[in-house]
């Protein structure tokens, strides 16, 4: 279809002002400089309606006062609708010094169509009568007036509009008028305290008038919701009740059963669905997913729905039809569906209003869904027909929450709550892992995993769908080169995406390479990290620091929960945190936790909002909210050096528990030390030299207890002598919590008993003492024993233990080889035998056995 189908011819003409037309004398004052801009100011506005002549009168005054008045001021439109509106002129005068010049020539006037919707895909026809004024000059006063004649035949001659008395600019004289013949009865009312209205009876008609002087612009805040205005305003409207609209509605709305190409769409769904939830599913999936949105909303179709079978063939429609077919395809299998009036910007503020057609901006549909509630579901679903490729079975689908609806059914008097929409939610989860500190080779990774639900799951179907992946990785891997501004990062591999549509969730994978991701600080040489949770913070609402006036919008609904799991190199001090902001409006959560065991730290956050606004009175408490969520996105990891430990972070508790670890290990070993088991002396001759495989084990001797020394002085200094670390399952309960830390106390006791062993069996092993081998046996065992205990505990105790448990089997394993190799040898050898002869008291022979003396049987 052409544009030039769906425009009626446009209409303008000269004639004199109506006689219906009520004089008035412009007044008011003259604004200062700086209540106006653009060089010009508005003098005089006039609107009066005549509502048996079905016309209206406008008149406007505009002074010119600067140069640049000139530029903005000597031009004008007028926008009318041909399908059922004709505008006259009635005067286009400039009045300079006194004199009066005429510039009303319709030969001057361009019309032109105007598609100011056509962005959304809306066609409504319209046109604008341009006229672009000659010779003006500073000064000047342009006075025009015209008559716009006609009414959308769609509303059946019923009158409902809102007269507003606000301005963007000043405006010194404001005028408006209602002549309605006796007896046509009209409601009010007024919003933000308009003028007040004088009624009169002129020649058999009712007049009501409003005059309001000197008007200046009222300022909005930033970020106010879609419902709220405190612009003075007055709605009239010759509707009585709901019930009227409804009436009026259902006129339009009568569904035909299906015909032609549609029924016979419709009978193949019938045959292919087992229950009617699926055929509503089709149905559903349908409509919005292959019927594309393209409104031609000329004449009577700004509110009157298109035939079913017209939409149908031609495949494209706007809300109410889509709406209307959705409506038509169910009832045809004998499912209850109504189309459904909805404000989007009004919402549940829509009971403030009088009723009127003109207070509802979009149509969808209630469809029943099940004759009896089930499991405290509700028997009906919204379904906003222009929302493509939404996932779910036809019963979780979600609906916005558009508050108060009017559905266009048979006896319906009053509007209804929208309360079950299916809300989504968002998941993120950015894992960090960063190498060591100082290895310029090493790279770090970042992955990102991002999971939409429900609502979220479907705007971002569409979104995806709508891109251009590639520019999508582009902006995705710009977004974290602009987090991380002193590192170098890449793609290390493609977006991976995936799309559980039944399931309505939908997942994105990304996966960057961090190439140097410490910085250096020169001042104190120390390795540093800064983490920034932009992803959340780019959604938040941060309020400049100057009292509010106005309510504030909070996207609603709106829930998401982030995660930044920052995977150490090492043991690092990590401060732990956690708090709870619950308001009436929002809920946020935080906290920063270690976890020791896998060297991750986590930082989670949830951030909810409960209503669509907040009041004036909770901005303040709301921006401080803001405040504390945003510092708690920003950190900077610093690299632990030796030292760095600070009275205020050891925790005394532990450091008791390990000066009884030195005092209780140093008694146990000492009566180990007296112990002998070959007192009788059974081996008389002289030990032999430490040689052959106990060369080996003489090296473990010197080397092992100073190792695990360091290893233990590292393990407490970094993570068991902190209050941070002792603290770390606080958070858990308390029987967690005391299980976590007396498994902290057993890995002191049981490091400092087995590097004090170590310390033991290497005295005994010099001195050839004959409580070696068996001691040496126990040890091995006991080895085995705590490796095994520690990784149990460690498993049950780690939030990853799938990934960190290997490194623990691997150290078993290798002490069970060692254990299996050693054990038998310190049995079953007789060179262990007779090296290891010395008795606690006994004094060590002078003359050791020599390689080649001769002995009672095999060395090894």
């Amino acid at each position: 279809m052409c544009a030039g189908e769906l425009r009626a011819a446009p209409s303008i003409g000269v004639k004199p002002v109506p006689s219906w037309v009520i004089p008035v004398t412009p007044g008011g004052k003259a604004p200062s400089s700086k209540d106006f801009s653009g060089g010009y100011y508005i003098s005089f506005l006039d609107r009066q309606i005549n509502l048996t002549a079905q016309s209206s009168y406008h008149r406007f005054i505009r002074q010119i006062v600067s140069e640049s008045g000139i530029q903005n001021g000597s031009e004008f439109s007028i926008r009318f609708n041909p399908a059922y509106e004709r505008i006259d002129f009635h005067e286009v005068t400039v009045w300079r010094g006194g004199q009066r010049f005429s510039q009303l020539n319709l030969r001057d006037f361009k019309m032109l169509p105007v598609e100011s919707e056509r962005q959304r895909f809306i066609y409504n026809g319209e046109y604008s009568a341009t006229l672009v004024l000659k010779d003006i000059r500073k000064g000047d006063r342009i006075d025009v007036s015209y008559s716009r004649t006609g009414w959308n035949p769609v509303f059946m001659n019923k009158y409902s509009t809102n007269f507003y008395f606000d301005a963007y600019d000043y405006v010194s004289h404001i005028h408006a008028a209602i002549i309605a013949p006796t007896g046509r009865t009209l409601s009010f009312k007024d919003f933000n305290k308009p003028p007040s209205r004088v009624v009169r009876n002129v020649g058999g008609n009712t007049v009501y008038e409003w005059t309001a002087n000197n008007v200046r612009n009222d300022s909005y805040d930033d970020d106010v919701p879609g419902w709220y205005s405190k612009d003075p305003f007055v709605q009239v409207t010759e509707f009585k009740s709901w019930k009227e609209v409804v009436d009026w509605g259902l006129h339009f709305y009568q569904v035909p059963a299906p015909t032609g190409a549609l029924k016979k769409k419709v009978d193949q769904w019938k045959a292919e669905s087992k229950t009617k939830l699926e055929f509503i599913g089709k149905a559903i999936r349908f409509v919005q997913d292959e019927i594309r949105y393209l409104g031609v909303e000329t004449g009577e179709n700004s509110h009157k729905p298109h035939r079913p079978e017209e939409v149908f063939a031609q495949r494209y429609g706007d809300c109410k039809d889509k709406a209307f077919l959705l409506c038509a395809i169910l009832r045809s299998n004998g499912i209850e569906c109504d189309p459904v009036l909805v404000d989007t910007y009004k919402r549940s503020h829509l009971i403030d209003y009088l009723p009127s057609p003109s207070a509802f901006n979009h149509v969808i549909a209630r469809v029943r869904t099940a004759e009896e509630p089930v499991g405290g579901e509700d028997v009906y679903m919204f379904v906003d027909a222009t929302i493509s490729l939404q996932g779910g079975t036809a019963s979780q689908m979600h609906c916005p929450p558009y508050g108060k609806v009017l559905i266009l059914k048979s006896g319906q008097s009053d509007l209804v709550d929208i309360r079950r929409y299916n809300s989504g939610t968002v998941d993120i989860v950015e894992d960090i892992y960063l190498p060591a500190t100082g290895d310029s080779l090493a790279q770090g990774r970042l992955e990102v995993k991002t999971v939409y639900h429900n609502a979220e799951a479907d705007d971002f179907r569409a979104q995806f769908q709508e891109s251009d992946i590639s520019q999508l990785e582009e902006d995705y891997l710009n977004f974290y080169k602009d987090i991380f501004k002193h590192t170098e990062v890449d793609f290390a591999d493609t977006l991976e995406h995936y799309d559980h549509r039944e399931g309505n969730n939908f997942s994105l994978m990304e996966r960057y390479t961090l190439k140097n991701p410490w910085q250096l600080d020169s001042a104190d040489n120390k390795y540093f990290f800064d983490i920034f949770g932009k992803t959340l913070y780019g959604e938040l609402t941060f309020l400049p620091n100057r009292p509010r006036k106005d309510p504030l919008y909070l996207k609603f609904p709106f829930d998401r929960r982030y995660t930044i799991n920052v995977h150490l190199p090492g043991p690092f001090n990590i401060t732990q945190e956690k708090w709870e902001i619950k308001r009436e409006g929002y809920v946020i959560e935080f906290e920063s936790e270690y976890l020791p065991k896998e060297y991750i730290w986590r930082l989670s956050y949830h951030y909810e909002n409960l209503k669509d606004h907040l009041p004036v009175t909770q901005t303040k408490q709301f921006k401080a909210d803001m405040d504390k969520l945003a510092e708690s996105l920003e950190y900077q990891l610093t690299e632990p050096k030796v030292g760095d430990m600070k009275p205020s972070d050891v925790n005394d508790v532990m450091i008791s528990f390990f000066l009884a670890a030195i005092v209780t290990s140093f008694i146990s070993l000492k009566r180990l030390y007296r112990y002998s088991p070959d007192a009788a002396g059974l081996y008389p001759e002289p030990a032999m030299h430490i040689g052959s495989w106990l060369v080996f084990i003489a090296m473990i001797m010197v080397l092992q207890p100073v190792v695990n020394s360091f290893i233990l002085l590292d393990l407490l200094r970094n993570s068991h002598l902190l209050n941070d670390y002792w603290n770390a399952y606080e958070s858990k309960g308390f029987w967690l919590e005391w299980y976590y830390r007396g498994f902290m106390i057993f890995q002191v006791f049981y490091n400092v008993f087995m590097i004090g062993f170590e310390i033991l069996l290497a005295v005994l092993f010099f001195k050839k003492r004959d409580s070696f081998p068996g001691l040496y046996v126990f040890f091995l065992m006991v080895a085995v024993v705590g490796a095994s205990f520690d990784t149990a505990v460690s498993y049950t105790l780690s939030d990853n233990a799938a990934v960190t448990i290997w490194p623990s089997v691997i150290s078993i394993v290798r002490n069970i080889i060692f254990a299996a190799i050693w054990i038998p040898y310190m049995l079953k050898s007789e060179r262990v035998k007779r090296t290891f002869v010395n008795t606690y008291r006994g004094q060590p022979v002078e003359k050791e056995l020599s390689e080649g003396a001769e002995v009672a049987g095999p060395l090894e």
